[in-house]
């Protein structure tokens, strides 16, 4: 790896007070650590930055000796002077996708000890290495412009902002920031495994430095462009759609345009990822009944569509209690909740619909896919129709919160106070 400079305090504070506005005294940012060079140069930056920091440890428990390394990392961070916390990923298993599934889960524990502290930012260590990786993954996967874009700076995730304050700098000068610290680290053999995509990609830019910085300041251009495009989408959003807490959406005659479609179509069904382009073009050209992704669109009145939870992909059942989560895409808050009840599907509407109330105006496709908390086979609440069969819940509601919003608000764009050139 060639020479390079250390990252200096002075640049790194520029970048954060751009990044900020940030929490008072006594409410901590959060640092995700994996005892890496890279996580460990933040780190060391962060608490430079401010006193009010606390590091979060994860060991997957994939490896015999990750445990020892969490708590080595743990050890070097508390002779730093930051607090830290160790969590461990239980149900992790080896298998198809584990990649994916750990960073899942590893991003839900992140999330969830954020939540737990009060913190409302969560830094992360991703230099400008990882973000030219990123885009020649993407750009092989043909993912279009958006992807291009590659990582933001500041990505809002349900009550949590993910900061990358890191995205400028080279992994030489992170390497160089830890060494002039007098810090040791852990290196995962993961990282250098060629079977994996990113470790391939990672080889092929070492043997070329300017298609890295190429890439780099591609990913620049795109996220402008992007950050534009979410701009005039949540114009015509707030202008055209409307969205019910139930988890379908209203749309005009002429239901939206391509990429707009697209984010609520994974909306709608909590996806990870966007549907076919062909598929829902194809729509926008020649609207009609359709069933996507998990999602049907049917006409609605007066020539509009709705937007619905395709009920044969809902996920199934789960155990009920505050915090649990259903379909990817309702949480479940109560003060209490009764042993052996669960959550599911409501399912048709002649079972739990009082006697003699009027029917709701929406159609029963939506109805039968709201959340509901059942007991012994029956239907006790449906609280998106105000309806509740059982004193124990009657305070028991449901908030949608799909694992990614229709257009986040995310930060692509370069912070005036990055260092010309730190990316290269």
């Amino acid at each position: 790896m060639e020479a390079a400079e250390p990252v200096g305090q002075q640049g790194f504070d520029a970048i954060m007070t751009e990044l900020g506005p940030w929490p008072g005294q006594g409410i901590p940012v959060a640092v995700a650590v994996s005892g890496g060079a890279d996580s460990m140069a933040l780190a060391i930056l962060a608490r430079r930055w401010r006193a009010d920091v606390i590091a979060l440890v994860v060991d997957h428990g994939l490896r015999a000796e990750s445990r020892t390394e969490a708590e080595q990392t743990v050890a070097r961070l508390s002779m730093l002077g930051i607090q830290a916390r160790l969590l461990t990923l239980e149900g992790l298993e080896r298998g198809s996708r584990m990649a994916e599934r750990a960073r899942r889960m590893r991003y839900q524990a992140l999330f969830a000890a954020c939540r737990d502290l009060g913190a409302l930012d969560l830094l992360v260590a991703h230099h400008a290495g990882d973000q030219a990786e990123t885009v020649m993954m993407r750009g092989r996967a043909a993912s279009g412009q958006d992807g291009l874009a590659g990582m933001a700076l500041a990505l809002p995730v349900t009550d949590v902002r993910l900061v990358r304050p890191l995205l400028a700098f080279t992994k030489s000068a992170l390497y160089a920031t830890v060494r002039a610290a007098g810090v040791t680290w852990v290196e995962d053999p993961s990282n250098a495994d060629l079977r994996t995509e990113r470790a391939r990609a990672r080889q092929a830019l070492r043997q070329d430095a300017v298609l890295g910085g190429s890439l780099f300041a591609q990913a620049r251009q795109a996220g402008q462009a992007r950050m534009a495009q979410d701009h005039d989408d949540a114009l015509w959003l707030a202008q055209h759609a409307r969205f019910h807490p139930g988890g379908w959406v209203v749309l005009p005659a002429g239901l939206a345009p391509p990429r707009i479609l697209s984010a609520l179509i994974g909306v709608v069904a909590g996806r990870d990822y966007p549907p076919r382009r062909d598929a829902v073009a194809g729509l926008v050209h020649a609207p009609r009944a359709a069933t996507l992704a998990g999602v049907v669109i049917v006409p609605w009145r007066d020539g509009q569509w709705l937007l619905a939870r395709e009920e044969a992909a809902m996920a199934p059942c789960v155990s009920a209690g505050t915090g649990a989560v259903w379909d990817r895409r309702f949480v479940l808050r109560a003060r209490h909740v009764p042993k052996d009840m669960y959550i599911g599907a409501a399912g048709p509407v002649a079972r739990w619909w009082p006697a003699g109330q009027g029917r709701s105006g929406w159609p029963a496709c939506v109805l039968r896919t709201l959340p509901a908390l059942w007991h012994d086979g029956r239907v006790m609440a449906v609280p998106h129709m105000g309806l509740c069969m059982h004193d124990g819940i009657a305070d028991a509601f449901f908030v949608n919160q799909p694992p990614h919003p229709a257009f986040s608000g995310a930060l692509f764009g370069r912070p005036t106070a990055l260092p010309v050139g730190a990316g290269q």
